[in-house]
């Protein structure tokens, strides 16, 4: 190569970096969006409204066979309090997506809503009135479909869960015993009470009893006023009357009802009254909760989809997963009388009962052995 060539090569190189230089300096290439945001939050989406997605595309229908037999030996009747305001916002897509698997979906406002399956239950709306919508929507529950279900359901609007695993964990149960579950808090009475916003479950019997015993009796249950903590209120009826409290967790003691999203759980994110009111220490990390676990709160519409997505398509190829059957009692069986657990076909809940054997008394095991 002469030098002369050289020398053009050279100059070449310095005018393309000065001329690129010049660009830069004159904004011609837009910058990079370096302004991105943190994800949506809870308070971020209040009040948005998203379309609802239908959930017949992408799915596995054939993995669900187990599923659809649970349905026709639990039935789950689930109620979702809800306010106008929210019926196209939230309500919509728990409708939409985990609330499509209940048997019977009513939703609790203070506006009917044909279209949504909203009821007006004749109460305002209003953190200080929930218990008296609490009282209005079990009242309805009861004086139209006890006996059409066994198991009642109580969600809010910002809640998910896996209907699935609901039936999962109340088939070794009666509903024909009064007991209820949920996310424990041990304040207010012996026994505690289950928080509302991670959905608690009544059985028939426990329900019947709320209504018929507890509720008209002023001495048993704050039955003629609408203000209060509605989840504390109703535990107060229920303990009065000797509802059970019953333990929620599976055989590894992790939690199934949770009053905040998976991702505040995991991380150990819970504010500190929580560990204050908590029935049971829970555990943090993946630890935290249950693989059967039933339900979350404080769930945005955004997050109801990722859940549905996560849960109901996207699968690992070559993993299979599959839990025991019937599920194993929780380690606190003191909270589990043996009459409230059910008598199925075969030996199965015997098995269930004694999973956990140093947990299972003689009294215990002879009723059991009897029934079978």
């Amino acid at each position: 190569m002469s030098k002369e060539t050289s020398l053009k090569t050279a100059l070449l190189i310095v005018i393309s970096m000065m001329l690129g230089a010049l660009l830069s300096s004159l904004d011609i290439v837009p910058p990079l969006d370096n302004d991105r945001r943190e994800p949506l939050t809870h308070a971020d989406l209040e009040g948005e409204q998203i379309p609802s997605f239908p959930l017949d595309t992408h799915s596995h229908p054939d993995e669900i066979t187990e599923a659809r037999q649970e349905v026709q030996e639990v039935r789950v009747l689930c109620w979702v309090l809800t306010t106008p305001t929210s019926h196209l916002s939230k309500a919509v897509h728990v409708r939409a997506t985990w609330g499509s698997r209940c048997d019977k979906l009513i939703f609790i406002s203070s506006k009917n809503d044909t279209e949504l399956g909203a009821i007006d239950v004749g109460v305002g709306e209003g953190r200080q009135v929930l218990w008296g919508k609490t009282k209005a929507a079990l009242t309805h529950a009861y004086n139209l479909y006890l006996e059409d279900y066994d198991w009642f359901f109580k969600a809010d609007d910002d809640t998910y869960a896996v209907m699935e695993n609901l039936r999962y964990m109340l088939a070794i149960y009666d509903p024909n015993f009064p007991i209820y579950f949920g996310s424990r808090f041990k304040l207010f009475t012996k026994q505690g009470y289950m928080s509302g916003g991670g959905g608690y479950v009544l059985s028939r019997e426990a329900l019947k009893q709320f209504i018929e015993v507890s509720l008209p009796n002023k001495k048993l249950c704050k039955g003629d006023t609408n203000t209060g903590a509605e989840d504390a209120e109703l535990g107060k009826c229920l303990d009065n009357i000797g509802v059970v409290a019953g333990d929620s967790r599976d055989s590894y003691g992790r939690g199934r009802f949770f009053p905040f999203t998976p991702v505040t759980h995991l991380f150990g994110l819970v504010p500190d009254w929580y560990l204050d009111y908590v029935y049971y220490k829970p555990d943090m990390g993946l630890n935290c909760c249950s693989d059967s676990a039933v339900a979350f709160h404080y769930v945005d519409s955004h997050l109801m989809y990722q859940l549905e997505y996560l849960l109901y398509h996207l699968r690992p190829h070559g993993v299979y997963h599959r839990l025991p059957d019937p599920a194993p009692l929780p380690p606190d069986t003191k909270s589990i009388p043996f009459q409230a657990l059910r008598k199925v076909a075969g030996s199965g809940w015997v098995a269930a009962a004694t999973e956990r054997p140093q947990q299972v008394n003689h009294e215990e095991q002879k009723y059991m052995n009897a029934v079978d």
